[in-house]
C-alpha cells in the first residue's frame, strides 16, 4: 500500500471533529516550536530587549491568528456544513475534559509566574542566578501554549478511546 493510499484511508477513518482537533493541535505545536526556537537562538541582548520580546510576541500572535483562520477556512471548504452543526453530548463531555486539563495547566503556570516574579523582585531564584530576563512572562506564554496542546491532545485521546467519564 502506497503512502497516498494509507493517508487517504487514514483520513477516511477519522471523523471531521478529529480532523479539526488534529489541525488545531498541529498549529499549536508549530507555534510552540516557533516560540521556543526563537528563544533558544536569541542572543543575550535580544532576550533583555523589550522591543525584541514585543516583536516576538507579536509574531507569535500573528502566526497564531493567521494559521487558525487558514485552518478554519480549509475545514469550512472541505466540510459539508459540519462546522455549523452543534456538538452532541459526547463531544461536549470531551470538550469539558480537554478544558479541565487546560485550566489546570494555566492555573499552575500563572502561580509559577507570580512566584517567579516575586522571587525576581526579591533578588533570588533562577532568573537572577542564570540571568534570564522576563522569565515570568516566558512562563506564562509557555503555560498557555502547553495548555492549548494538552487541550487538543486530551480531546483527541478521549475521543479515540471513548473513555469520557472519569
Amino acid at each position: 500500500m502506497t503512502r497516498t493510499a494509507q493517508l487517504k484511508e487514514f483520513l477516511q477513518s477519522i471523523s471531521f471533529r478529529e480532523l479539526t482537533l488534529s489541525i488545531d493541535l498541529l498549529v499549536s505545536v508549530y507555534i510552540s516550536y516557533f516560540y521556543i526556537q526563537r528563544l533558544v537562538n536569541a542572543t543575550a541582548e535580544q532576550l533583555a530587549s523589550v522591543s525584541w520580546l514585543s516583536g516576538l510576541l507579536l509574531e507569535v500572535l500573528t502566526y497564531s491568528v493567521v494559521l487558525m483562520v487558514l485552518s478554519y477556512l480549509l475545514l469550512a471548504f472541505i466540510s459539508d456544513d459540519e462546522l455549523k452543526q452543534p456538538l452532541d453530548v459526547r463531544e461536549k463531555q470531551i470538550n469539558l475534559i480537554g478544558f479541565k486539563y487546560k485550566t489546570h495547566i494555566l492555573q499552575t503556570g500563572i502561580c509559577v509566574a507570580i512566584f517567579q516574579y516575586q522571587a525576581e523582585a526579591n533578588g533570588w531564584g533562577p532568573s537572577i542566578e542564570y540571568n534570564i530576563p522576563h522569565l515570568p512572562m516566558h512562563v506564562m506564554v509557555g503555560a498557555f501554549l502547553l495548555a492549548e496542546i494538552a487541550n487538543y491532545a486530551a480531546q483527541l485521546y478521549k475521543g479515540r478511546t471513548g473513555d469520557i467519564y472519569e
